[in-house]
């Protein structure tokens, strides 16, 4: 989705049937689409998934990536991996501390010591709220620090600053497209890297935080839900990698299938990396999901065949909580926070999966502490931990932020699913109404 105001140098572009580029490319054919695609050129790679048709993605409009090497820039820097030390971790208050003040809580208490929260809040109002559920829960919450930024939902990963470790300006903020129409949630990495006094860099793509995955060391993994988002038209696949490449620093990507059915298409939902040569992929049975079962397999398999600079990537196979209901439970999807661990658990159901997912973290994060957070509220929304929290791994000192002041606002976005009435005060109230709607990541 084309972002507006400032982000001019995206353009809306119809998807030029595939045809044409064969026509036009001699080395491209059926068995290239078919099997496993390998785009090679300046040291880097990209890994489609077998079977994986690009002309099926012919028929919509997609975000046109920059065709010129000089329409982006280069950072050249690299972006740390989650299980890597941590500078803090970024909470969007708004949503989460009225609809599920107890996970805000859990997520505050198992934090202390390890890491700082920044925790945006849209008003005065928010703050105070969210002061006063900390005390009354007796939390120390001496590592969170509240920020002032307009923002429309809870789901931090998505719309949040990545920090890239540049070799030449320190920490940079990259601020890729968000494409949901919410536009405070757009103009957090905007508004962060002013507070934190950092270059901010604009990334031509649409990009997702959930659906990007990084070892720390160049080597990330997306699934095709990323590409259906951003490819347009001739040799924009290769742009496309080029972008990652200048700007997150990544030399391989491997380009994974995302889950059939499940409402995002993004990795975290059943993937995550716990060292720079180890990642966890899910499993289902063939009685649970016999298609996903076979998905998850073959993304398994692919990353098998992955070499880090580590030696050979290592995959480790967890369960995966039923999904009969239509709600997407995972345990891949966690908060890593120097040295512990939050892990999504749902206590009504699948003890055995539940035990087994535990234990296979501890054995992937010998020296973590493991703390499994209950999760059954927020994954009704499509999202768990890993949804609500954005790593800022290499964003330095954090500087002091201005104490709140703002009055009770009315979100400027009329397209925010969370606009509410300017005379709305009852909190009770919001949180009701917001339930009904079921505000979705």
């Amino acid at each position: 989705m084309q972002r507006l105001g400032n982000r001019t140098l995206r353009v809306a572009a119809l998807l030029i049937l595939l045809a044409v580029s064969l026509c036009a490319c001699p080395v491209a054919s059926a068995e290239l689409l078919n099997g496993p695609w390998l785009v090679r050129g300046h040291a880097h790679q990209l890994i489609l998934p077998p079977g994986h048709d690009l002309r099926r993605l012919a028929v919509e409009p997609r975000v046109s990536v920059p065709a010129r090497e000089h329409d982006f820039p280069q950072v050249q820097g690299r972006v740390r991996g989650e299980f890597e030390h941590q500078h803090a971790l970024l909470l969007g208050c708004h949503e989460l501390i009225e609809d599920m003040p107890e996970l805000f809580v859990e997520i505050v208490r198992q934090t202390s010591g390890k890491v700082s929260i920044i925790a945006l809040v849209s008003d005065v109002e928010e703050y105070q709220f969210a002061n006063m559920i900390l005390r009354s829960k007796h939390v120390a919450a001496d590592h969170v620090r509240f920020a002032e930024v307009m923002h429309d939902t809870l789901w931090a990963r998505d719309y949040g600053p990545m920090i890239v470790d540049s070799k030449d300006r320190g920490p940079v903020v990259l601020d890729a497209g968000y494409g949901l129409g919410r536009s405070n949630d757009d103009r957090v990495p905007e508004e962060l890297a002013r507070l934190f006094k950092l270059p901010l860099v604009p990334v031509p793509l649409t990009i997702a935080g959930g659906n990007l995955l990084t070892n720390g060391e160049g080597f990330a993994i997306v699934t095709d839900q990323i590409l259906a988002e951003n490819v347009a038209a001739d040799d924009d696949e290769d742009v496309f990698f080029e972008t990652l490449r200048r700007t997150y620093g990544f030399q391989q990507v491997v380009m994974l299938e995302s889950l059939v059915g499940e409402a995002t298409g993004h990795v975290d939902m059943f993937a995550t990396l716990t060292s720079p040569n180890t990642v966890l992929v899910g499993a289902y049975t063939y009685q649970q999901d016999a298609e996903n079962a076979a998905i998850l397999d073959r993304n398994a398999a692919r990353l098998g065949q992955v070499s880090t600079s580590h030696g050979p990537l290592r995959v480790v196979r967890v369960p995966m909580p039923p999904h009969d209901d239509h709600i997407w439970r995972t345990y891949t999807n966690v908060i890593y926070a120097n040295g512990v661990v939050l892990v999504p658990i749902y206590p009504e159901l699948d003890h055995r999966g539940r035990r087994r997912a535990l234990e296979i973290f501890s054995k992937a994060l010998p020296t973590w502490k493991v703390v499994g957070v209950d999760a059954t509220r927020i994954i009704e929304l499509n999202g768990a931990l890993h949804c609500i929290a954005m790593n800022l791994g290499a964003i330095g000192q954090l500087p002091a932020f201005p104490e709140p002041r703002r009055k009770r606002a009315r979100w400027d976005s009329e397209e925010s699913e969370l606009t509410e009435d300017r005379d709305t005060r009852d909190r009770e109230l919001v949180a009701l109404r917001r339930r009904e709607r079921g505000v979705r990541r």
